[in-house]
């Protein structure tokens, strides 16, 4: 039976451009191939928001240590990641997502599968957000592949001949499906998942920090080539929806009722709003 890649399989990643189409003409990878080896996240210190700071207080102190994943993780295996870019899916403030094509072409001596993955590279200047990321996929290993996407390592790479900017980013991530439907009714157990899921991140004491619907995504269906979920440590639920986008996520030392609420309150809005056609942003 061919085994999926392990998030922990990876040591370094080489990146190439993808293929052009002559009427195409945004940034669609190097040059030159690339190396960008496996780093550790920052401390998950950085974290910690404003109310556990102001209060001087010690995050482990007032939060259980976080349950072991779902899922058992081998041994490191140091492979490299061949890593064609494609189709720029989205972009943000702090980076953009390209659709890949990826090879192991040595080493791979277990047969690992691939599976469908999309890769987040950190724009000018916003390579401290793709970190703080990093550590909150660290931080939350054990909801990845329930309520959050996979994340198969953070990679760097110093360049100046290349590119107009230092240091370059990137994260590896599941690649998930759609987003709900803006105008149209939500999808059957829509609700339920993302509610759960929102606990889950409470139970963590992570607080999202930008939730809404652009932040929700599908998971990508077997058919379609995407990987099972797994079982939520805290609910035993398969859901079938997920959070993204971490780099604004902090961690606090509030009770699990307090970092609860905000997802409670928060979520129901952006939920109710979608069949209306409308997009609750954070701040609204």
């Amino acid at each position: 039976m061919t085994e999926y890649l392990p998030i922990n399989a990876l040591s370094a990643v080489i990146l190439v451009s993808g293929k052009v189409e002559p009427e195409e003409e945004e940034w669609i990878g190097p040059k030159v191939p690339v190396a960008l080896y496996r780093q550790a996240p920052p401390p998950a210190s950085i974290l910690d928001d404003r109310y556990t700071r102001e209060k001087h207080l010690n995050f482990s102190d007032f939060c259980p240590p976080y349950p072991d994943p779902p899922f058992e993780l081998p041994p490191p295996a140091g492979l490299t990641l061949h890593v064609s870019l494609g189709k720029l899916l989205s972009e943000g403030r702090t980076g953009m997502i390209f659709e890949c094509e990826c090879t192991i072409p040595h080493g791979n001596k277990m047969g690992y599968k691939i599976p469908p993955v999309v890769i987040k590279i950190a724009r000018q200047f916003h390579t401290k957000d793709i970190s703080r990321e990093a550590t909150a996929y660290e931080s939350m290993t054990c909801l990845q592949g329930s309520a959050i996407p996979r994340c198969y390592g953070f990679f760097q790479a110093r360049l100046f001949d290349y590119f107009d900017f230092g240091p370059m980013f990137i994260l590896i991530i599941e690649k998930l499906g759609g987003l709900l439907e803006l105008g149209e009714p939500l999808p059957n157990g829509a609700e339920s998942d993302l509610t759960d899921a929102c606990s889950d991140l409470a139970h963590l004491r992570i607080h999202h920090g930008d939730l809404r619907w652009e932040n929700i995504l599908s998971v990508l269906v077997p058919n379609e080539g995407g990987l099972p979920g797994v079982p939520s440590p805290f609910t035993g639920k398969v859901y079938g929806w997920r959070l993204v986008d971490f780099d604004l996520a902090t961690r606090t030392a509030r009770d699990f009722p307090r970092a609860h609420s905000y997802y409670y309150n928060h979520l129901r809005r952006v939920l109710r709003c979608i069949p209306m056609g409308i997009a609750v942003q954070p701040w609204e």
